[in-house]
């Protein structure tokens, strides 16, 4: 059964990462669909990565999204989204990155918690299957 919270995931899910790394997501949404985002949104990544820690607000999204633009190319796959209820939808992905400064490529699986407020996301809370393997992938990123 999906409710109306799995289906904005569901159908912007990839839009996070393609229109997210260009900053359009934080600022409106992208062209004729509504914004997605509450104003004070909250994303936590892992505080090991390069991009770590609580980003709050649309600036921070939009901060967060830069970050990980600077350094890699990622784009999702294997996407399965599920209803949690209460406001909470959960999706299983991959993420698959490509380091901008060497080529090198890494794919992890991840899970991402959404909590959604009227419709709008107000909380993702991302959790990566191999944070290790992405810590060392990242630090060749300098090499």
């Amino acid at each position: 059964m999906s409710s109306k919270d799995a289906d904005i995931i569901k159908a912007n899910l990839g839009l996070l990462a393609d229109e997210g790394m260009k900053g359009e997501l934080a600022d409106m949404g992208p062209t004729e669909r509504p914004d997605m985002f509450q104003e004070d949104i909250v994303v936590r990544e892992a505080g090991s990565l390069p991009y770590g820690g609580d980003w709050n607000g649309k600036e921070g999204l939009r901060l967060l999204m830069d970050t990980i633009g600077s350094i890699t190319e990622l784009s999702p796959s294997d996407i399965e989204v599920f209803d949690g209820g209460n406001g909470y939808v959960l999706s299983r992905q991959t993420a698959n990155f490509t380091l901008k400064s060497t080529g090198a490529t890494l794919s992890v699986p991840m899970v991402e918690v959404y909590r959604l407020v009227d419709g709008k996301i107000t909380e993702i809370d991302v959790y990566y299957k191999d944070t290790k393997a992405m810590v060392d992938f990242f630090s060749t990123a300098s090499e």
